[in-house]
């Protein structure tokens, strides 16, 4: 695809307005984050957020395939981002995390995204329980204030990994992996983009299929079975994404794919590629995998 940059270049930077005021007298609070980064990241399981009208700011959040890990993005000024200073387990289902911001005499006021990795806390059950974060946010800049208070969903990891043909829950993806846009190999034509239909290529030495398809870059749609069908085919179903904002653009999104037993990877090999969108409406097309 087009590669996205971060929020820095999104409408939502206003520009650089210079707040002034009397610093706190503490120092930078200590941040308890595995690690962080401004930006939004290209592998997040929801889709940049700011083209959603009823989104307002709040934090996003989801949690790592393997149930270790919650990444936060936080929203605000990009010269005074917010600073992990706690997290905790608030009962089973509920994690508190608590950010705060470093004393300044000047913040830019900009909306920027600002990703934060924690660990998940002990008490946590992440075997399939739906998770949320209580998140505190103390705009605290300035010096003391009346934090704010949100509660958040926490999201599924971007993909999780089965086997090729595997049946799966409806919002789990069987790929390998899912690239926002397409390898460095896989050069796409003027053609592929107005056509906006899906393509199939090889992977190396035919053990995977990667698999374009065109829609939201943030939301692209769930790899859900992949099986050998009759000779020379193989069928493979997608359902829709279940992430609550998406992007409003048209970009491709490469899925890896295992190739399915059954197959000949010597012989030609057409997919029967169906796509399922949210209402329930549904394509079909018949995709050459490609060398």
């Amino acid at each position: 695809m087009m590669r996205r940059g971060t929020i820095a270049t999104s409408a939502l930077v206003m520009g650089v307005v210079i707040m002034t005021g009397c610093a706190g007298t503490g120092g930078t609070p200590s941040s308890v984050a595995l690690s962080e980064a401004p930006g939004f990241p290209s592998d997040a399981p929801i889709g940049e957020p700011w083209n959603d009208s009823d989104w307002s700011g709040e934090p996003l959040a989801w949690i790592s395939a393997d149930g270790a890990r919650v990444t936060v993005i936080t929203f605000g000024s990009s010269a005074c981002p917010y600073i992990g200073v706690s997290v905790e387990s608030l009962d089973d289902a509920l994690i508190g995390i608590g950010f705060e911001q470093a004393p300044s005499e000047a913040c830019t006021d900009d909306l920027a995204p600002h990703t934060h990795v924690f660990a998940v806390p002990e008490g946590v059950d992440v075997s399939g329980t739906p998770l949320e974060a209580e998140i505190t946010l103390a705009a605290s800049a300035f010096g003391p204030v009346e934090p704010r208070i949100v509660r958040v969903p926490i999201l599924a990891a971007a993909a999780t990994f089965g086997d090729g043909g595997s049946p799966s829950a409806p919002d789990e993806s069987i790929a390998r992996e899912v690239v926002r846009g397409t390898p460095d190999d896989i050069v796409l034509t003027a053609d592929d983009l107005e056509r906006g239909v899906p393509l199939a290529f090889w992977g190396e030495g035919r053990a995977t299929v990667r698999v374009v398809t065109w829609g939201s870059s943030g939301c692209p749609p769930v790899a859900q079975t992949f099986t050998a069908a009759d000779p020379g085919e193989a069928e493979l179903r997608f359902g829709p994404n279940p992430a609550e904002f998406c992007t409003a653009d048209f970009a491709p999104s490469t899925h890896v794919l295992d190739t399915p037993s059954g197959v000949d990877d010597a012989a030609t090999l057409t997919l029967i590629v169906t796509i399922v969108d949210a209402s329930g409406a549904s394509d079909s097309y018949r995709v050459p995998v490609q060398d």
